[in-house]
């Protein structure tokens, strides 16, 4: 900035000032567009201007390049966009809170059980910010005072995090995936290629056996004990095999061999499990119901429901409950036959011989094989699972094969509803669809249920969007998915739109990104967001 300019901005009237930060902060929480009525009439709560004054200075702002406005054509004005002149005013940061995008000096007191004492005895003991803080321990807090006591230590540390830039959790992170893909040799990154037929070895046999136990023990099977069945478990008949690390078996996040689809885990470590919908017409939980088909043997299931509603989180999680293998293959119009089993190539002496495909070696391997959007492959490749599904055998007529699979394979596809919004998807032929046992996967039909699975899921290592807001999150995405004509949000959107707000974006302009993200042409954002204003 030139010396005139400077001058120019310190010479600016202090209400413009005040203005351009109120606009600033508005644009920011609104996720977009403010009404200038809205900041004429909120002006006077900053600093003494009435509001034609304060319009009166928008306009000339605007001429100056500090406003970008928008004149509708039924005489409304609508402020897009400002460059905030000089540093945010007093009244405007307490108004709001700390300054937007500013980290400043790391204010102790703003933590509920500290009082001015304390932070002194924090500051003097080399504390400087929440980060140190986060990773203090208990008895490093413990008696700096005599007022510090071992629970109220605790209390600071589980609160600190919340105040740690987004950034130290983003670096930390990413030097943690970034130490998985480090070359032991060359203590360098380096990239990974995973033939997935490449596995050969089968999953661990059945804990019953493995262990001496009876094949009806509790302890030998998958017991379905969350959202219903909490408080009266039920064994499903699942058996658990007996080698959690075979390279097919999902792993937590915390777990060495974990790769970038992880699950994730909970405050105390466990795998947060799926919130579980009940199945609208069989009105059994949906993780009972599908364990229990899968104890049936090679028994194929086919899950429908929306998109980001949990199908194959809920197969994953299953399978890491029970240690069985997950192989999941995303199926399109071009999956052929050969994609599945795998082609013929010729060997090292000229012979013609079969490789295997993923979705066969899962089969030999005895993993869970999953086939995603089965519906829109070409129709050869899914008539030629039929006397699978039939008879338990696969035949494999490029190869010359009939193969029977390992006893602890399953399989299960996964296809949209057959609604509007899926319009595009195609329909299973009759005679396929007639062999699998049908499931339907709904949204979570409860909000508090679905809101206790986001918080497990955003807030595991530190507080990300408190329980107040997600509930309000979670009431508007369930009026998403009862108006046929607005873009639907998902579970899976509501986790990204919660990585949104972490990355410093407020509650309502992340929830407007993500109704942007996902509407189809034919769709309006801003179909939604009078209803939106009723919770944020």
């Amino acid at each position: 900035m030139s010396s005139s300019e400077s001058d120019s901005a310190v010479d600016r009237p202090e209400p413009l000032v005040v203005l351009s930060h109120l606009v600033h902060r508005l644009l920011k929480r609104e996720g977009g567009n403010v009404p200038l009525e809205r900041v004429t009439l909120r002006v006077s709560d900053y600093v003494d201007i009435g509001d034609q004054e304060a319009a009166d200075l928008i306009d000339a702002g605007a001429a100056e390049g500090i406003f970008t406005l928008d004149r509708g054509s039924g005489g409304s004005t609508t402020i897009v966009g400002v460059s905030p002149q000089g540093e945010e005013p007093a009244v405007i940061t307490e108004a709001f809170g700390g300054p937007a995008g500013a980290t400043g000096a790391a204010d102790f007191q703003a933590l509920e059980v500290v009082t001015e004492s304390i932070a002194t005895a924090l500051r003097d003991a080399g504390y400087a910010t929440f980060t140190d803080l986060a990773d203090a321990d208990v008895s490093d807090l413990t008696g700096l005072t005599g007022t510090l006591t071992e629970s109220r230590a605790e209390a600071i540390i589980q609160a600190a995090p919340r105040h740690v830039p987004v950034g130290v959790w983003l670096a930390r992170s990413a030097g943690v995936r970034y130490g998985r893909r480090v070359d032991e040799t060359t203590g360098r990154g380096t990239a990974r290629v995973v033939d997935i037929t490449a596995a050969t070895e089968p999953v661990g046999e059945p804990r019953y056996r493995s262990e001496g136990l009876e094949p009806d023990a509790v302890e030998a099977q998958y017991v379905s004990d969350i959202d219903r069945n909490e408080q009266d478990p039920v064994p499903t008949g699942l058996h658990v095999l007996d080698d959690p690390d075979h390279p097919d078996v999902p792993k937590a996040v915390t777990h060495p061999e974990a790769g970038d689809d992880a699950l994730p885990v909970d405050v105390s470590g466990e795998v947060v499990p799926p919130a579980v919908p009940t199945e609208p017409r069989l009105q059994l939980p949906l993780d009972e119901l599908l364990a229990k088909k899968l104890a049936r043997g090679l028994v194929p299931v086919r899950l429908v429901g929306p998109r980001g509603s949990g199908k194959n989180y809920l197969v994953k999680y299953l399978c890491h409950r029970t240690n069985r293998g997950y192989v999941s293959v995303d199926c399109d119009e071009a999956t052929h036959t050969e994609d599945l089993f795998g082609p013929l190539t010729p060997t090292e002496d000229g012979l013609i011989a079969p490789r295997n495909g993923p979705a066969k070696q899962a089969l030999l391997n005895g993993s869970v094989l999953v086939l995603n959007e089965f519906p829109v492959m070409r129709a050869g490749a899914a008539m030629s699972l039929h006397r699978l599904l039939n008879e338990g055998k696969l035949l494999v007529k490029a190869h010359g094969e009939l193969v029977e699979p390992h006893p602890s394979a399953r399989i299960v596809i996964t296809m949209n509803p057959p609604t509007r919004e899926y319009r595009d998807s195609e329909p299973m032929n009759s005679a396929t669809r007639g062999r699998f046992r049908a499931l339907e996967q709904p949204y979570i039909q409860e909000v508090d249920e679905e809101v206790a699975t986001l918080d497990a899921q955003v807030n595991a290592s530190h507080e990300v969007v408190d329980r107040g807001t997600l509930r309000k999150i979670v009431q508007f995405a369930h009026q998403t998915r009862q108006n046929e004509n607005w873009p639907t949000l998902s579970t899976r959107n509501l986790t990204i739109l919660c990585e949104h707000i972490e990355d410093g974006a407020s509650p309502k302009a992340a929830v407007k990104n993500e109704v942007w993200a996902v509407a189809e042409p034919n769709q309006y954002p801003e179909d939604t967001y009078e209803t939106l204003n009723d919770y944020l």
